[in-house]
């Protein structure tokens, strides 16, 4: 149950990093980052401020921040977008009341960053992924990091919370 859970929460959150991503360079990162199941079409990332910063490599999206993209819709406050080269990204981080969306899964916090160097998300804050629907399951904590590679979670300080009924399997308690 641990695997199935982590794999799906990370999956969310992968998308949401490989879409920054296609968003931010081209359709081509879509591809490089493994991302085959997304519709494909344009990322749309609109905000009430856009700064470009070539020289220091740095995309900076300032106030009601959109992100509308084929596999989530992500809001926040800020969103930053560094650069090496002209179009290779190296980090995404959304600041102030960050949410990722899909169909059946959601993710909140207060800041999420994600580092392809690392392949690894870190969510601070309020940090909370939401599974709906037939395996739904919550997780929550100050600080969640995924490492998107591994399909490994760290929770810090954490609660997992379950559905009633899914410590049971068939009529046999799964626990005491």
């Amino acid at each position: 149950m641990r695997t199935a859970v982590t794999f799906v929460i990370a999956g969310l959150l992968a998308g949401w990093a490989a879409g920054l991503q296609a968003g931010v360079t081209n359709a081509v990162a879509r591809e490089q980052a493994g991302v085959t199941n997304a519709v494909a079409r344009e990322s749309v990332i609109t905000a009430s401020r856009i700064e470009f910063d070539n020289k220091e490599g740095l995309i900076l999206f300032d106030e009601n921040v959109l992100v509308d993209d084929a596999q989530f819709v992500m809001r926040s406050d800020r969103l930053l977008v560094f650069t090496e080269g002209t179009n290779d990204v190296q980090q995404i981080m959304a600041v102030g009341r960050v949410s990722i969306t899909n169909e059946n899964r959601t993710a909140v916090c207060d800041k999420a960053v994600y580092t392809k160097k690392d392949g690894q998300i870190v969510m601070i804050g309020n940090a909370r992924l939401l599974q709906r629907g037939k395996d739904a399951a919550e997780v929550n904590g100050d600080k969640i990091t995924i490492w998107l590679d591994d399909e490994r979670m760290l929770v810090e300080p954490g609660t997992f919370v379950l559905p009633p009924g899914m410590m049971n399997k068939g009529d046999h308690k799964l626990l005491p």
